[in-house]
């Protein structure tokens, strides 16, 4: 990334790659430009010092991520005081820890955000700081005191508004009109029976969820949903692919994300940092008991089970910061790389139907291809060189689903297991998170109820048929519900 923009050192632990990758992506949603050094360096290189070096001086500000591992990080503090000698305003996040164990005592009157416990707050009151600085505006808090009004349409009107447009009337109209105006709208375009689905309340919500009507709709959708719900930060919920059966899993301020269903339906597992490092965990949807699966102490994310429940493949960030491909046995024994490069990035696998063969990306950033490799560890094929998507993708049956498009322009795309047959499914909406029924004929995936740019929170859980028919949205909060994973 360019240094001669304005932009913001951001200063990290390592240990804290994950959290760090979330706010950027949220500080850039923002229109917020942010330096990272491992987008363009390879630290420990040569160049690497002199690098950050040039960055912090060229920079309007630092933002440093406060956690007990930033703490003992010798590197942030050599940042924070080369900031200092080089006048550059800080700007504290706490992300982690208590005050006690995660502020340096130079930093300790500086004034700080606190993102553990409501990240979008949070970064609300960051995105504001930071633009104050810059003498841009502040918009977040302008948008937040703008009551919500119903838009009225007439049916001349409805063939003349994009998809786009469609999503945000939704999301505009009142609570009490929601799935009539949803109903209204698809109608007309598609003369399909689509309605939003029900979502029964929280027992004990932040936001609770909207309940609207039952959803009917020929050969309905079946089994199960799992994915992010940014309640109180990052947990993990699931729902009935009908819309039915709405429940959060997790309850942790350290954040959970990445989910995924076993074969059997049974149980969850999902990436948490409980321990204080990102680690794969399992909870038993029966009994609510929780278990740690890795102990790795490193970056890990997007675990799957085998279809035979024998083994777990998952990302792996090891300390050259290439992230590979790992498996381990279904206990979580014996992790061990399964494929890497030392040039390139292999992320987010996925198994396919049978388990004789692995879907993965590999690139750099958000540009990637997808491709697959037999289990017994031959060398990958590209599935189709066309794709450019960020990663995660999925298989289902003869299918393979994933995203991709310019920033906040993604797309939902199908293509067939060789490649071929490659087709947009989605129409806008910066729609991503593709995850594939397991009997192949739907598709879960985020996508928002209005301008991603200025509303962050406006992602919610959408289903619809792997021929575009029938959109249902099943989520509909005034948080993010993103990452969504199907399974029975």
């Amino acid at each position: 990334m360019s240094t001669s923009a304005p932009h913001f050192f951001i200063s990290y632990s390592r240990d804290d790659a994950a959290q760090q990758r979330r706010i950027i992506a949220e500080l850039r949603s923002r229109g917020i430009n942010v330096w990272v050094d491992i987008e363009n360096l390879i630290p420990g290189s040569p160049a690497w010092e002199r690098e950050i070096e040039r960055a912090i001086r060229a920079a309007s500000g630092m933002i440093v991520l406060l956690s007990p591992d930033s703490n003992n990080s010798e590197w942030v503090r050599r940042e924070i005081s080369f900031a200092e000698q080089n006048n550059k305003r800080i700007f504290p996040v706490l992300i982690f820890g208590d005050e006690d164990d995660s502020i340096p005592l130079r930093l300790s009157s500086h004034q700080r955000v606190d993102v553990r416990r409501n990240f979008r707050q949070g970064m609300d009151e960051l995105a504001d700081a930071l633009r104050d600085h810059l003498g841009v505006t502040a918009v977040s808090k302008s948008l937040k005191q703008k009551p919500r009004k119903p838009i009225k349409i007439t049916p001349a009107d409805l063939k003349k508004i994009a998809l786009p447009g469609l999503f945000t009337i939704i999301g505009l109209a009142c609570m009490g009109g929601l799935a009539l105006t949803t109903r209204l709208i698809y109608g007309a375009l598609n003369n399909l029976p689509t309605q939003t689905a029900t979502i029964p309340p929280d027992l004990d919500p932040v936001i609770t969820p909207t309940a609207t009507e039952p959803v009917i709709v020929r050969d309905p959708p079946t089994g199960k949903i799992v994915y992010t719900c940014q309640i109180a930060g990052d947990e993990i919920c699931i729902i009935n692919a009908d819309g039915s059966g709405w429940r959060r899993l997790t309850d942790f301020l350290s954040g959970s994300h990445y989910a995924s269903l076993s074969p059997d339906g049974d149980s969850v597992i999902y990436v948490g940092k409980e321990s204080g490092n990102t680690e794969i965990h399992e909870i038993n949807l029966s009994t609510g008991k929780t278990k740690q699966l890795t102990r790795l102490e490193t970056e890990v994310g997007s675990p799957e089970i085998s279809p035979d429940n024998q083994f777990i493949i998952f990302t792996y960030r090891p300390s050259n910061n290439i992230a590979q491909v790992w498996i381990m046995n279904r206990d979580g024994s014996d992790p061990h790389e399964f494929f890497g490069s030392s040039s390139q990035e292999s992320h987010d696998p996925t198994w396919s139907p049978d388990g004789t063969q692995i879907l993965f990306a590999m690139g750099r950033g958000d540009h990637n291809k997808l491709y697959v490799i037999d289990f017994d560890g031959r060398e990958p094929k590209v599935v189709n060189d066309t794709v450019d998507t960020r990663g995660r993708s999925d298989w289902s049956d003869d299918l393979i689903s994933f995203d991709m498009g310019d920033p906040y322009l993604h797309d939902i795309y199908l293509m067939n297991t060789d490649g071929n047959r490659l087709r947009k499914v989605s129409q806008g909406n910066n729609s991503q998170g593709a995850s594939l029924s397991p009997d192949g004929k739907w598709i879960a995936f985020t996508a928002y109820t209005a301008d991603p740019r200025t509303n962050s929170a406006a992602c919610e859980i959408f289903i619809v048929r792997v021929d575009g028919t029938d959109l249902l949205q099943l989520t509909n909060n005034g948080y993010c519900d993103y990452q969504p994973r199907w399974g029975k």
